[in-house]
C-alpha cells in the first residue's frame, strides 16, 4: 500500500493547497453568476442574490458543526467523506428548479464546503517543524487564488456553459480530488481530543465567555468582513449596467484585481509583528473606510473603481489576518475552538453582507452599496475602540479557562 508519507512534503502540500483553493471557491460561484441565475430560474437579480446568501450562512453554520469534528476524526476520512458529499450536492443543485430549491441546495454545498479549515491545522501537524510557518503561508495564498481565481473561472465558463454546467464542472474537479486527498494524508494521525463532541460544541461556544480578545476580534471582522462581501457580491451586477455594460466573462474577470490584492497581503502582515495586531486592525479599518468612501463617488470612473476595490480586498485580508492572529494568540490553550468561533462569526458577515449589499444595490446602485459598507464599518470601529481601550488596561486578552482538548 502507498505511503504518502514517502512523498517529499512540497508535493503533498501543493495537493493540500489545490484541494483548499477548489473547496473554498465554491462557495463564491453565485456571485459571479448572479445575472445567469436569476434569467435561468426566471426571477429578479435581487431574488437570485438569496442564492449568494444562504451558501455563505451555510458555510458558517459547517463550520461550527463539523470543523470541531477534525479533532476526533481522522482527517483524511472525514476530508474525502466531505468532498464526495460536496460533489454529490453540487450535482443535485444543478438539477433544481425553482430559486427556492437552489437556494437551499446552495446552502447545503456551504455546509459542506469548508474543508479548507480542516487542512490547515492538519497541515500544521503533519508539517515538519521547520516548514510550519511556510505550510500556512501556503494554504492561506491558496484560499486567496480560490476565492477570486474561482470567480474567474467562473465567469468565463458562465457565458457559454450557463451556471448548472459550470456547477457541474466545478463538482468534477471535486470529486477528483478525493483520491489526491487519500493519496498525501495518512491514514491514521494522533487525534486532539477524546471528549465528547457536545461537550467540545460547549466548549467552543464558552469561548466567547471567557476570551475577550475572540469578542472583539469577532464583532469587528463581521461587520467588516460584511461591508467587504456586500461590495463584492454585486460586482458583477455593477459593471453589467451602464456605464460599462460588460458581459459576464469580462465582469468575472474584475476579480483579478481582488487576486491580485490578496496576493500583496503577505506583505501588510508583516506589520503585526513591529506595530501589534490592534493597530494594524485599526489601519486596516481607516484604509477600508477611505475604500468605501470613494466608491461613494468612483464607482462609475474604472480606474478609481479598481484602485477602491483593491484597497478594499487588501485591507479587508490585512484586517482578517491581524485579527484572526490576535484570537490564536489570546487562545493558546484552545486555539481551534476561538478559530472555529471566529470563523463563523467571519461567514455570518458575509451572508449579512450578500443580502444586505443586493438589498442597497437594487435601491441605489453601487453608490448605496458603498454608504452601507461604511455603516458595517463604523460598528467595527465600536469593537476596535473597545479592544483598544482593553489592551491598554489590560494588556494582551488572554482566555480564563483551560481547553477540554
Amino acid at each position: 500500500m502507498h505511503d504518502p508519507q514517502q512523498l517529499p512534503w512540497s508535493r503533498r502540500l501543493l495537493v493540500l493547497c489545490v484541494v483548499a483553493a477548489v473547496a473554498v471557491s465554491v462557495i463564491y460561484l453565485p456571485q459571479p453568476l448572479l445575472t445567469d441565475l436569476a434569467r435561468s430560474l426566471g426571477t429578479s437579480e435581487a431574488a437570485a442574490s438569496v442564492i449568494a446568501t444562504t451558501v455563505q450562512a451555510g458555510y458558517a453554520v459547517g463550520i461550527f458543526f463539523l470543523v470541531p469534528l477534525a479533532d476526533r476524526v481522522q482527517p483524511r476520512r472525514q476530508i474525502s467523506i466531505q468532498l464526495t458529499v460536496l460533489a454529490l450536492a453540487m450535482l443535485l443543485t444543478a438539477a433544481l428548479p425553482g430559486v427556492t430549491a437552489v437556494a437551499v441546495g446552495f446552502l447545503v454545498v456551504g455546509l459542506v464546503a469548508n474543508i479548507a479549515q480542516l487542512i490547515i491545522p492538519t497541515a500544521g501537524r503533519l508539517s515538519p517543524p521547520e516548514a510550519r510557518a511556510r505550510t500556512t503561508s501556503a494554504l492561506v495564498g491558496a484560499l486567496v487564488v480560490g476565492i477570486f481565481g474561482g470567480r474567474v473561472l467562473a465567469s468565463v465558463l458562465g457565458g457559454p456553459l450557463g451556471w448548472r454546467w459550470v456547477a457541474v464542472v466545478f463538482a468534477v474537479l471535486v470529486l477528483v480530488l478525493v483520491p489526491l486527498v487519500r493519496r498525501v494524508l495518512p491514514s491514521h494521525v494522533e487525534l486532539v481530543s477524546d471528549v465528547g463532541y457536545g461537550r467540545l460544541l460547549a466548549a467552543t461556544v464558552g469561548r466567547l465567555r471567557t476570551s475577550a480578545a475572540l469578542r472583539q476580534s469577532a464583532l469587528m471582522q463581521l461587520f467588516a468582513f460584511a461591508a467587504f462581501n456586500a461590495v463584492w457580491t454585486v460586482m458583477v451586477l455593477h459593471l453589467e449596467a451602464a456605464p460599462y455594460r460588460w458581459s459576464v466573462a469580462q465582469a468575472g474577470l474584475f476579480g483579478l484585481v481582488g487576486l491580485a490584492a490578496g496576493l500583496v497581503t503577505p506583505l501588510a502582515g508583516r506589520l503585526v509583528p513591529r506595530l501589534g495586531a490592534v493597530p494594524v486592525v485599526g489601519l486596516s479599518l481607516l484604509v477600508l473606510a477611505l475604500a468605501m468612501a470613494t466608491l461613494v463617488v468612483d464607482s462609475h470612473v474604472l480606474w478609481g473603481f479598481a484602485l477602491s476595490t483593491f484597497a478594499l480586498t487588501l485591507a479587508s485580508q490585512s484586517m482578517q489576518s491581524a485579527n484572526q492572529g490576535r484570537v490564536l494568540e489570546a487562545n493558546a490553550d484552545g486555539g481551534a475552538q476561538a478559530n472555529t468561533v471566529f470563523m463563523v462569526a467571519v461567514f455570518a458577515g458575509g451572508s449579512l453582507g450578500a443580502a444586505a449589499g443586493s438589498a442597497a444595490f437594487g435601491w441605489g446602485g453601487m453608490p448605496a452599496v458603498a454608504g452601507l459598507g461604511l455603516l458595517f464599518l463604523a460598528v467595527s470601529a465600536v469593537g476596535w475602540l473597545t479592544a483598544t481601550r482593553h489592551d491598554r488596561r489590560h494588556g494582551p486578552s488572554r482566555s480564563t479557562t483551560p481547553s477540554p482538548v
